[in-house]
């Protein structure tokens, strides 16, 4: 993974690739891209590659993520 600042001014990119985005959320690539197609991460195409706006991870991180677990209520009906 590249690294995740800009040297020169010490802040963050604005557009990451999905590898390195999926090393910063601690997924798998295959995972990235399934966000992307779900439209549950915005992804911009420059040129051949698939790039991430690092604000897009940022908000991803922060939002809460349903899950497909069943809970106790839903077995017991």
């Amino acid at each position: 993974m590249k690294q995740n600042t800009n040297q020169s001014t010490g802040q963050a990119p604005l557009l990451v690739s999905k590898r390195d985005a999926a090393a910063m959320l601690s997924l798998c690539v295959r995972t990235v891209d399934k966000l992307i197609a779900t439209k549950q991460l915005s992804a911009r195409k420059v040129g051949k590659r698939v790039l991430i706006p690092y604000s897009a991870l940022v908000q991803f991180a922060r939002r809460d993520h349903i899950t497909t677990t069943t809970t106790t209520a839903e077995v017991t009906q």
